[in-house]
């Protein structure tokens, strides 16, 4: 993968280095909701809701469904194990764990003032949503797309090989007029980097056979609790009326951004796979439990 990229071999450093940011700023920003807030893509009204700035944004009506589902989910499990704030101060397994998390696992990061503490049920409920969301919906909405959209490598090229023409002067531009096509094609990547990119975008975009899809693995301790087996039943039941929401989002002609000419069904945020029986690896839909590549 390392010789695929400009950075070459310090593609792998660059990349640890930035997983760990988004990882931090994934705790700064919260979930889905702040996400979109941050960006420009959402802000908060006076009653509490959020108003997208592009109403038919696939990514952010799909993910709020999913992000919503998560927090009541979470939420439901920590009112029941924790009902007083008191039994969450005073677990110090789980403040143990959140002072590793802090002070091993972001060490650069760990004197940071905007990391939440566990004193509530409303912060333990958020991080720990927050958690759920980056390694499962989000994950799932930036990898299992990287084939079925980048697979064709002129839509998406993973290098240029060459400056653009307006780059190179007047016999940049002049060798581009006489031979626009072969100035194109010595941009792109070769071929060996194109096919071994694709193989890697491939594996990357495919779902393991065994997949452990969202709402559909229920722990068997969970199942000796009946409020928390009702908790994740409901839970379930979300992640399945989730599934017919997008689709039926992804045939309304008014939604332009996931259907008509030319426009792919947006299926990055549906829970499940699909058909059972379908035996294809890339589907592009279907939310694991946790990031899975």
């Amino acid at each position: 993968m390392e010789s695929s990229r400009a950075p070459s071999r310090r593609q792998v450093l660059l990349g640890a280095q930035l997983s760990g940011l988004r990882q931090v700023l994934a705790v700064r920003q919260g979930g889905s909701p702040e996400d979109l807030i941050r960006r420009g893509m959402a802000t908060k009204e006076e009653d509490g809701k959020l108003k997208l700035a592009i109403e038919d944004y696939p990514y952010a009506n799909d993910g709020l469904l999913v992000w919503d589902a998560i927090k009541e989910w979470a939420s439901d499990y920590v009112e029941h194990y924790y009902p007083c704030m008191a039994d969450i101060v005073d677990d110090e397994e789980l403040q143990g764990w959140w002072t590793e998390v802090r002070t091993k696992g972001h060490e650069d990061k760990k004197d940071g003032p905007w990391w939440p503490q566990l004193d509530s049920h409303e912060s333990l409920v958020q991080v720990q949503a927050t958690i759920m969301w980056v390694t499962s919906a989000h994950h799932a909405a930036v990898n299992f797309g990287q084939y079925p959209f980048a697979g064709y490598f002129p839509n998406r090229p993973n290098i240029a090989r060459r400056n653009m023409p307006s780059e190179m002067g007047v016999e940049g531009m002049d060798a581009f007029e006489e031979a626009p096509e072969k100035v194109l094609l010595d941009t792109f990547p070769s071929m060996h980097e194109s096919i071994l990119v694709l193989a890697i975008m491939n594996l990357l975009s495919s779902h393991s056979p065994d997949e452990e899809y969202m709402g559909t693995y229920q722990d068997p301790a969970w199942e000796e609790n009946v409020k928390i087996s009702k908790a994740f039943d409901k839970f379930k039941g979300g992640m399945m009326e989730i599934v017919a929401q997008i689709n039926e989002w992804n045939k309304d002609r008014k939604r332009k951004n996931r259907h008509g000419a030319g426009v792919v069904p947006y299926v990055l945020l549906k829970p499940s796979d699909g058909d059972p029986m379908d035996e294809k690896m890339v589907t592009e839909m279907g939310i694991p439990n946790s990031i899975s590549i």
